[in-house]
Parts: structure tokens; sequence; C-alpha cells
């Protein structure tokens, strides 16, 4: 089944696969603000992953620096739970809920610029 899926199906299910994964990484920090140390690791890998797909092989910093530049433009909708942050069991829901949606919101931003030719500069 992998191998008979096209580039962008693969990079849905790479997408898909690393918000889920970012989701229950911020569900699970028990400290506020500590689920950035985790989420960062998955969404490297998750833009290494779909860069891979379509023949490019990312350096570290390339990477980074792209989900540097795609967080501004995502940060902004991320504000609206920053005070239920700190409410115990509804903060860990909105930083699952806010972590999922920015890591897949990454996720669409990356694939798209590669399905465009864009590449990840």
């Amino acid at each position: 089944m992998w191998e008979d899926a096209t580039p962008r199906e693969r990079s849905e299910i790479i997408i898909h696969g690393a918000a889920v994964a970012a989701g229950a990484a911020a569900a699970v920090s028990v400290v506020p603000g500590s689920d950035s140390v985790a989420i960062m690791p998955i969404q490297v890998a998750m833009v290494a992953g779909v860069a891979r797909e379509y023949g490019i092989e990312p350096s570290a910093s390339l990477v980074k620096s792209t989900i540097y530049a795609s967080l501004g433009s995502i940060v902004g909708k991320a504000g609206a739970g920053l005070l239920l942050r700190w409410v115990p069991v509804a903060g860990n829901a909105v930083r699952a809920s806010v972590a999922f949606s920015v890591t897949e919101g990454i996720g669409r931003m990356i694939l798209q610029r590669l399905e465009d030719g864009k590449g990840l500069t």
C-alpha cells in the first residue's frame, strides 16, 4: 500500500501522524510551555519526511528555519488558547488541539510549497 501511494498521499499520512503525535505530546506535558520541547522534534521529522517524499534531502538547519518561518503565520491562531494553558484538564485539551492544529498547518504549508515546486526555502 505505502509503495503504491503517491508522494502527496504518503506526505498526508506523515503530516497527520505528526499532528497526532504533537497533540499527544502536548496533552501529556504537565508544565505549561514544556510541550514545545517535545513538539519541535516531531515537526522537524515531519518536514524532513515530507521533503524526502519529493526528493529533497533537507539539512537540519533548513528544516528548522522552515518551521520557524511557518510558525509566524500560524502562531496567531494559537493565541486564543494561551490563557487556558494554565487550567489543569481544559488546559491540556487546549494544548493538544493547538499542537495538533499548528503541526497540521505547518505540514500543509510545506506540502503546498513542494507541490508548487517552491522547495523549502
